[in-house]
Parts: C-alpha cells; sequence; structure tokens
C-alpha cells in the first residue's frame, strides 16, 4: 500500500452566474490564464451565434474560430489540425455534449488545455475526465477533463426544455449507479471508492431536496395563469443548483477512474434504446426515465424521485415518454450487453415476471395490464 496521496485531475475553476459570458475576459485574468491564441469551438446553429458573441469580446488578433457539426473522426481532425497548425495555447469549446466531447478528446490528444462553456445543461460530462465520440462506433473514451467550467444561467435558460430535463434525468441517475456500483461489490468484488460515491449521490440529493423544497406540487390547485413545473425550470436558483450537481457528478468521475458512479441499469438500458429505437430521445431523458425501473427491480425506495419528476413535467409512463413498453423491454434484455463486464441489478434478472413486475411498479400497472 502507498502512503502517498493520489493525483486526481479535475478543473481547477468553475463558474455559474448571470451574464457570464461578459466576463470571460476577466475570468481569465483572475484565475491567471494568460492565452496567446484561442481557438473557438462551437456548434454550427444556436451555439455558434452564442460563440461569434463571445468572441468579440476576446482580442480578434488572437483568436481562430472552428464551427463542427459531429462528433465523428473528421471533426476531431479538424480540431487536432486546426491546435497545430495555429499554435493555439488554449481551446474554449462552447456547446453542448457533443461539442464539449469532441474539443476534450481532441484537446487530450493534442495535450492543449480545454476552457468549457456548456450552452446547454443537459448531462454530467461538463467536467468528467471521459469523452462520447464517434470513431468506429460510438464510444465512451478517457480524455482530461476541462482546465474551467464557465456556465451563463442566461445561456442555458434560454435552450430548449428538453435539454434541462436531460440534465435532470442523467443528474438523477447517480441514485441508481452508485446503488448498482454496491451490488457490484457484493456480488463480485468490484472495489468503490467512498469519495466518488459520496460525491456522486450527495450530488443528485441535494438536487432532489432542492426541488421537493422549492418546486410546487402540481397537484395542488393553482389559477392556470402559469406553468408552474415550467417557473421553476427557468428559475436561475433551479438552473445553478442542476449545473453544480452536474460538475459534481463529473468530478465523481474523476475520482473513481471511470464513469461507474454515474452509470448504472440505467445507462445500459439507455444505450440499448439508442440501438433499437429509430429516433432516440435524449440521452438524459431516457436515462431519467429508466431510473424509475432499475429502483422498482431493486426494490429501492423511488417515491422521491417520482414526486421531483412530476413537478417537473418529467416523463414517469411510455405515453408521456413515447417509446414502446415492447422496445423497453426488449431494450432491457439486451442492455447488459452494450457494456460487458458492468455488472448492474440486470444481472440479477431471474425471469420475465421479475421484469414484469418492476415495469408495473415503475410505471402504472394499466399501462401494462395485456402484458403477460
Amino acid at each position: 500500500m502507498s502512503n502517498s496521496a493520489r493525483s486526481i485531475r479535475i478543473p481547477n475553476f468553475f463558474y455559474i452566474e448571470e451574464n457570464a459570458r461578459d466576463r470571460l475576459e476577466d475570468i481569465l485574468k483572475k484565475e491567471g490564464i494568460t492565452v496567446d491564441r484561442y481557438l473557438i469551438v462551437s456548434g454550427t446553429g444556436y451555439t455558434r451565434k452564442i460563440a461569434d458573441d463571445i468572441a468579440t469580446m476576446l482580442d480578434s488578433s488572437a483568436i481562430v474560430r472552428l464551427c463542427i457539426s459531429s462528433n465523428d473522426i473528421h471533426a476531431i481532425s479538424s480540431i487536432e489540425h486546426t491546435i497545430s497548425r495555429n499554435e493555439v495555447s488554449l481551446v474554449l469549446a462552447i456547446g453542448g455534449g457533443k461539442v464539449l466531447d469532441t474539443a476534450k478528446y481532441a484537446c487530450s490528444n493534442m495535450n492543449i488545455p480545454m476552457l468549457a462553456f456548456p450552452t446547454a445543461l443537459s448531462n454530467d460530462g461538463i467536467s468528467s475526465p471521459i469523452a462520447v465520440v464517434r470513431l468506429e462506433s460510438i464510444e465512451s473514451k478517457g480524455s482530461q477533463p476541462p482546465i474551467g467550467i464557465v456556465v451563463d444561467i442566461d445561456v442555458v435558460k434560454s435552450a430548449p426544455k428538453h435539454t434541462i430535463l436531460a440534465g435532470v434525468g442523467d443528474l438523477i441517475s447517480n441514485i441508481s449507479a452508485v446503488e448498482d456500483w454496491r451490488l457490484a461489490h457484493e456480488h463480485k468484488d468490484e472495489q468503490i471508492d467512498r469519495f466518488a460515491e459520496i460525491l456522486s449521490r450527495n450530488a443528485a440529493e441535494r438536487f432532489i431536496y432542492y426541488v421537493l423544497k422549492n418546486g410546487k406540487d402540481n397537484n395542488s390547485s393553482n389559477n392556470g395563469d402559469d406553468c408552474s413545473e415550467d417557473k421553476l425550470i427557468y428559475d436561475s436558483k433551479f438552473l445553478t443548483c442542476l449545473a453544480e450537481g452536474l460538475i459534481q457528478s463529473g468530478i465523481a468521475m474523476s475520482i473513481a477512474g471511470s464513469s461507474r458512479p454515474a452509470s448504472g441499469a440505467e445507462h445500459l438500458i439507455s444505450h440499448a434504446l439508442d440501438r433499437l429505437l429509430a429516433n432516440p430521445k435524449p440521452h438524459g431523458i431516457q436515462v431519467g426515465f429508466s431510473t424509475l425501473f432499475a429502483m422498482a427491480l431493486r426494490g429501492s425506495d423511488f417515491t422521491d424521485i417520482v414526486e421531483v419528476y412530476k413537478r417537473l413535467g418529467f416523463p414517469t409512463t411510455f405515453d408521456s415518454i413515447g417509446i414502446p413498453v415492447e422496445k423497453f423491454m426488449e431494450a432491457i434484455r439486451i442492455a447488459p450487453y452494450t457494456r460487458k463486464g458492468r455488472f448492474t441489478i440486470l444481472d440479477l434478472i431471474r425471469d420475465d415476471t421479475m421484469l414484469i413486475n418492476a415495469l408495473r411498479l415503475a410505471y402504472g400497472k394499466a399501462i401494462l395490464q395485456d402484458i403477460r
């Protein structure tokens, strides 16, 4: 056993505030970051304008711009080539998960620091050491986390509602993931990193507590003048809590050295749905929805999760998510094969009766009454 402390790569700083993009240059100076030449990477749509606006606030003579439309090898190569050709010293990635992951992976290959500026709070990859990119297939690859993260509340607030709900589902799924980690420890003697486990679980539990404390019970009467779920979702304090939770979740993965603290049976089901559905739902929506089944299958209490979902308008039935029950059942059966070696509650399903009972408990008996 080594008597030295371990070294863990996590972001050096993060800022979550309104109008953060207007303060970006001041933030870099405050953090002691001097840049000879920036590469600003964005998507080709909504994020392009945000990136262009930010570029005008920085020293234009030191900026190289690049827009990417995918997370494949061509996008990765274009970032790497631009870094090399222009002697870039910092990459500022502005966009959603694909942009951030593609830039993260390319920067790791080139040993160049990256600053993340997410335009949506749709997943916990913001601060993680993992990049989901398309090489021969869609793969999760190890990479260096960004040196810093800047979240502009006004920017993420203007993103589509489903991106926020996706972030909710991805964060809350930590509750399920850490339970699977414990199962793997009990059945396969898999080592658990207690720091990572606590950070991951607490990030989700703190968010759940916030919603239950501050979210309006949609079962109570109201005058119908506004949608209480939208009022909460677009509240700056809510978005700050969500952003903090997602960042903590990513750091938990850095501590663990894998996605274990934030990825269990619910993620495997989502991967299977990606293969089976012609038009898969957003990752976090599928993950959050599958969390209900995984919790029911374990016999765990998930009443608080359901209540949070109801208050935010997150789908809790097959009709509301738009996935056929039969497709979901097929996804459950093939899910363990999407990531071999990751032991989860799915490996303990004995028969279809156990599966169907968990489905009924998670999503309601009426919808599944014809299934035998």
